[in-house]
């Protein structure tokens, strides 16, 4: 998630690094080497939660499977919140143009938000669930669209349509819809917008099949608009469908 960054690379550069090197260190993981292409080895921590209601637990998925990934999201950090995903897994989140099917990549992703404290160059960051919805997946499980659309060339349907296609066959058991809120503390520029000393929310939405407890599908919509309008770089809306 750290392209809303992106203009200040250096300060990531430098966290990616010390926090790699610490990641590195801590779980003793190794360089692969397939080809010229290098990947990064992830060794899955013992959990801590026993049968606390989380990823680890047993039984119906729930508030507390998700309250879990959020806070092992930040609280656990990147190093930990990777190995509640599949080894085959997708992971798009449509705002910030990431659709990420390896570990490492998503390692990168999610580590600007670790909570590194008040004074971390990205600020800080809480996520917050306010509404799940889920269950069973029963047999009806990534239905595709069959042929182009009339309006659509061959190629640009398929540009359009890639990224949500992905992962189409990968197998689940359970589904989740969870409604969540995130504010941000920032300590720079976001977006591109002048955030600095500021506060933001915004709700967004993530959509989640699981297999075994573990995450293969993940898809998350967050607004933006209302973080720019928060930041003075849109103008409210015109609510014209409410009585004046």
């Amino acid at each position: 998630m750290h392209l809303g960054y992106l203009n200040c690379a250096d300060e990531l550069d430098k966290l990616d690094a010390n926090n790699r090197r610490s990641f590195l260190k801590k779980t003793g993981a190794a360089l692969l080497v397939a080809g010229a292409s290098p990947a990064m080895a992830f060794t899955a921590p013992k959990s801590a939660k026993g049968n606390g209601g989380g990823f680890d637990s047993k039984g119906r998925m729930g508030m507390s499977t998700g309250e879990d990934w959020i806070d092992t999201f930040f609280n656990g950090g990147a190093k930990e919140i990777i190995h509640y995903y599949a080894d085959d897994f997708v992971f798009e989140d449509i705002t910030f143009f990431q659709t990420i099917e390896t570990k490492e990549e998503l390692y990168r992703a999610f580590l600007p938000f670790d909570n590194n404290g008040p004074d971390s160059p990205l600020g800080v960051h809480q996520f917050d669930i306010i509404r799940y919805d889920g269950g069973p997946a029963g047999d009806r499980t990534a239905l595709l669209r069959q042929g182009v659309p009339e309006g659509y060339s061959e190629s640009e349907w398929k540009m359009w349509s890639a990224a949500a296609s992905t992962g189409a066959d990968h197998d689940y058991d359970e589904w989740a819809v969870m409604n969540w809120v995130w504010k941000a503390s920032h300590n720079m520029d976001f977006l591109g917008l002048p955030a600095k000393g500021k506060t933001t929310h915004t709700r967004g939405i993530t959509f989640h099949c699981y297999k075994n407890r573990k995450i293969v599908r993940e898809f998350t919509y967050w607004n933006f608009r209302d973080v720019a309008i928060q930041l003075g770089a849109f103008p409210e809306p015109n609510k014209f469908w409410l009585k004046k």
